[in-house]
């Protein structure tokens, strides 16, 4: 017995100890986590970046297993694509992405023969999978927006309004689920409320709405309120380019005009003082100088390598083990002691310029875009274009933060996009969804056309009615003063039609 427990230990520590098997135990975990997509169809790199996506790496690989435990090692990775070899399994190229940008799905498909992927399972359920439930009625989706990043005693807006049934959505209900308790929160709109007295750190707010076969749908929103030190990394850090060479434009903040302003980003390993609109700089900037100096502007202070412990996911790890932030890596700037920060710097920027240059047919990627009515409140009736039907609809378009699939006229959008098909879409999911409101829409339009059909149809029959029972009420002949008896006018021009036509 006791040589038996003796054994079994023994055998756990070779397991532990063997980084063989490990690697292998790992790399199997880890193409659980991943699905193959769509085949033939490469980013859309240029479209991609410029709404936030992030060129994480391009490892040396040559097989397509390998590419994917590549992306498991980061854990921003959920997009692993590659150029495929003639040879099964085997590859000629593979990039990393995080396509999910304050939880917004950004990454753009186009069909592309020679090209591969995979996509991280919960990235795939949570923004591209179709429609669960019956035909007759889905469950509704619940969608939050993207996370937030402000000051201190700044005040949040939160809202459900991009929140999707095939039915109708009867509640929006808003609840804190971490962070400070002595928040306050106001209800402003059915789907909105304000978030005041927020002090610095991480805030969890959970929307879940209900349709009215009282099913259900949750989400969750992150608010990071900036500490001094997060304020440093977030705001007062000088604009970084990066070393790829994209022409992408974004805002950061400049701690010595104390204002937002725009600069060309170049697509990869820029650092936090990177947002894609001039009003997510603002909502985390705007008042980071007063806020946390008295002293005029804070200067962020130098960091180099830091060892002895784990890197954290916000860090870049070197080749010896220490971390730097990872704002410091290929900054031109060596600073892990063994220059890993700055190694495959060169490599990025080649390989990106590759993607870039990959001729895409943008016509296909914008028809292939799922509407989008977008955070705005007003409401424009609008057309865009459903590749599996292959025919354009009409939806209402909020007034900003849409995307390209939208159109004035019908004609247009037919003129534009007829040419696109089911087989040009990367993931069918939102069309489903969509289809499904769509035929909701018609079922109640279709509806009340009949109802009001019927009620024309009632009105001439009674109208008919009406006037039968004029026509056979008894006519009395008019008496004249003189006492002879005189006709009506329509029996007057009876008699006059009848004895000036009667044929020669």
């Amino acid at each position: 017995m006791i040589s038996s427990q003796v054994w079994l230990l023994w055998s756990v520590l070779l397991l532990l100890r063997s980084p063989s098997l490990r690697a292998d135990t790992f790399g199997e975990q880890c193409l659980d986590n991943f699905q193959r997509g769509e085949e033939d169809f490469v980013l859309d790199t240029d479209l991609s970046v410029k709404e936030g996506a992030t060129f994480i790496a391009s490892p040396t690989v040559t097989g397509a297993k390998d590419c994917v435990r590549s992306c498991c090692k980061d854990p921003r990775c959920n997009l692993a694509l590659m150029e495929d070899e003639a040879d099964e399994g085997m590859i000629k190229a593979c990039f990393l992405f995080d396509c999910v940008y304050k939880q917004t799905y950004v990454c753009k498909m186009a069909r592309k023969k020679g090209f591969s992927n995979y996509i991280l399972k919960t990235v795939f359920d949570e923004y591209l999978k179709g429609p669960s439930g019956s035909q007759q009625d889905r469950p509704p989706i619940a969608r939050v927006g993207p996370d937030k990043v402000v000051q201190p005693d700044e005040d949040v807006l939160l809202q459900g309004i991009e929140s999707m049934d095939d039915h109708r959505i009867e509640t929006y209900e808003w609840t804190l689920i971490s962070g400070d308790s002595s928040m306050v929160m106001e209800k402003k709109l059915p789907d909105q409320v304000m978030v005041s007295n927020l002090s610095s750190g991480v805030y969890k707010f959970q929307l879940m709405v209900t349709d009215s076969a009282g099913q259900s749908s949750k989400a969750v929103v992150t608010v990071l309120v900036l500490t001094k030190a997060q304020s440093e990394n977030h705001c007062l850090v000088p604009k970084k380019v990066g070393p790829c060479r994209g022409s992408f434009p974004r805002w950061h903040y400049n701690a010595a005009s104390e204002r937002c302003e725009q600069f060309v980003f170049g697509g990869c390993k820029g650092n936090n003082n990177n947002y894609v609109s001039k009003n997510e700089c603002e909502d985390a900037c705007k008042s980071a100088v007063s806020t946390h100096s008295s002293r005029g502007v804070l200067r962020p202070s130098s960091k180099g390598e830091v060892c002895g412990s784990p890197c954290r996911p916000d860090q870049f790890t070197c080749s010896n083990g220490c971390c730097l932030d990872k704002g410091q890596e290929c900054d031109k700037e060596t600073q892990c002691s063994d220059g890993s920060d700055e190694a495959s710097c060169d490599n990025l920027e080649k390989n990106f310029e590759i993607l870039l240059h990959i001729p895409i047919d943008e016509v296909k990627v914008r028809c292939t875009e799922p509407p989008k009515t977008g955070p705005c409140r007003s409401s424009l009736t609008l057309w865009y274009y459903d590749p599996l039907t292959r025919k354009c609809f009409r939806f209402n378009y909020g007034g900003c933060d849409g995307n390209n699939n939208r159109f004035e006229v019908e004609e247009t959008c037919m003129n534009t996009c007829q040419v696109v098909s089911e087989k040009d879409v990367y993931a069918r999911g939102t069309f489903e969804y969509q289809e499904a409101q769509t035929t909701q829409a018609a079922g109640i339009a279709i509806a009340v056309l009949l109802g009001v059909a019927i009620l024309i149809l009632l009105s001439i029959l009674g109208y008919c009615v009406m006037k039968g029972k004029r026509e056979q009420a008894p006519r009395h002949q008019r008496v004249a003063v003189n006492g002879t008896h005189t006709l009506a006018t329509e029996d007057m021009e009876r008699l006059v039609y009848n004895t000036t036509t009667k044929p020669i």
